[in-house]
């Protein structure tokens, strides 16, 4: 495959608004991930929920969202991506603002359900495409990644902003307005789009010796970082409020300073897995978290907790560009669509019950005893990286070495 600098001006300049495109896309399908915790207080007040049914309200999200990944997955594989795309955002779109209009919290919950049908549709098939289009690099997925971050940051906000205006009804529909837009404009011009791009030849290194094991441990490594990461993210403003004594309105910005410190970390090591390899970028970035977590339950003075999250938002997001670049190696000619649909599917259900397992130990034990629990997973994520890293490293010498065309 030729390289980026011997190509025509042309091409270069489809390229670069392919990659746009599908990193805008990228952030408009992540707003409907995160678009119930901003509200979540006022719709605790409107239907008098407790924790628990609060907390089931968003598992029951993200688990449709995590059983339809892996069914859209394989889909992905055999359809037009873009049509498919098209598809989930305005289907996405539609429930939420259905939901929006429901007196009753289970059609609310309904209406839910079938948003998480849409935006399932889109993770597997872009992180296929990427992949197929022979740009699995560091940098392009660490672009990819840091978009969906800064569209995180800019809804929460714009949701600020209109909090007491707007209501959670408003505001989820004002979550859900890029992803209509974004939907429309797929299914209106008639263009070939950068998810339906012909894949080149397969790379002659794959792991197709290594049979299903070793990806399989892989997913198990990555799932357990996201248990530890994604219980500490669901609960951080309440323990920064409840254990450390913050005022509401700093503790609120406390997701926010995670995913600013994750789209830098995405951006920076995604281009570091090119140059050092993606197999010891996400050794490091997985084990820096060890350390980094426990932190949190530290008695530390209270301009510490913003830095300290920010560097938990930069290794965590740090591990996703190089997390993909070895899951597509690791599944060798298996379809990709089908394989990254598993790994969305997988982490979306260990997100969905990681706020369970968190308010658990909370209950039991104290918010800060869980807040340190949270190092115990990703600790243990990490070690079976390091078991399983010859293999890898054996397997295709790709990963541990930066790809010939990064």
């Amino acid at each position: 495959m030729p390289s980026d600098s011997a190509a025509s001006p042309s091409v270069l300049k489809a390229t670069a608004s392919s990659l746009v495109l599908r990193n805008v896309a990228h952030g408009a399908n992540d707003l409907y991930w995160f678009i119930l915790p901003p509200v979540l207080p006022l719709v605790l007040r409107e239907f008098g929920l407790g924790y628990a049914q609060a907390g089931g309200m968003m598992a029951v999200f993200l688990s449709v969202i995590a059983l339809a990944s892996m069914l859209t997955g394989r889909l992905s594989d055999r359809v037009r991506r873009g049509s498919l795309i098209a598809a989930g955002f305005l289907l996405a779109s539609a429930a939420v603002g259905g939901a929006a209009l429901m007196p009753l919290l289970p059609l609310v919950v309904g209406c839910l359900v079938i948003a998480g049908v849409g935006v399932s549709t889109y993770h597997p098939a872009a992180y296929a495409s990427i992949h197929d289009s022979g740009r699995g690099n560091g940098r392009t997925f660490g672009a990819f990644e840091a978009s969906g971050s800064l569209a995180v940051i800019l809804m929460l906000a714009v949701q600020g902003i209109l909090a007491r205006s707007a209501g959670w009804r408003g505001l989820i529909v004002v979550g859900a307005l890029p992803g209509a837009l974004m939907g429309l404009f797929l299914l209106l011009v008639p263009r070939v789009s950068p998810w339906d791009q012909p894949a080149p030849a397969p790379p002659r290194q794959t792991l197709r010796r290594s049979g299903p094991l070793l990806p399989a441990l892989f997913l198990v490594a990555v799932m357990l970082r996201v248990l530890g990461t994604n219980a500490l993210q669901s609960f951080v403003p309440t323990y920064l409020v409840r254990a450390v004594g913050m005022g509401q309105s700093v503790a609120s910005f406390a997701v926010g300073f995670i995913f600013l410190g994750g789209m830098c970390g995405a951006m920076i090591m995604g281009r570091l897995a090119d140059r050092r390899g993606s197999l010891p970028v996400f050794l490091l970035c997985s084990g820096l978290l060890v350390p980094l977590l426990p932190l949190m339950g530290l008695h530390l003075p209270p301009a510490a907790y913003p830095a300290v999250l920010v560097l938990v938002g930069f290794c965590n997001s740090a591990c996703l560009p190089s997390q993909n670049m070895i899951l597509g190696l690791v599944s060798g000619t298996r379809a990709k669509g089908s394989v990254f649909g598993i790994l969305m599917g997988a982490t979306a259900l260990t997100s969905a019950a990681s706020p369970l397992a968190f308010g658990l130990i909370a209950d039991a034990a104290g918010l800060v005893t869980a807040v340190r629990a949270c190092a115990v997973p990703v600790a243990a994520g990490w070690v079976l990286m390091v078991v399983i890293r010859r293999r890898l490293s054996s397997c295709s010498g790709e990963i541990a070495r930066p790809a010939a065309n990064a």
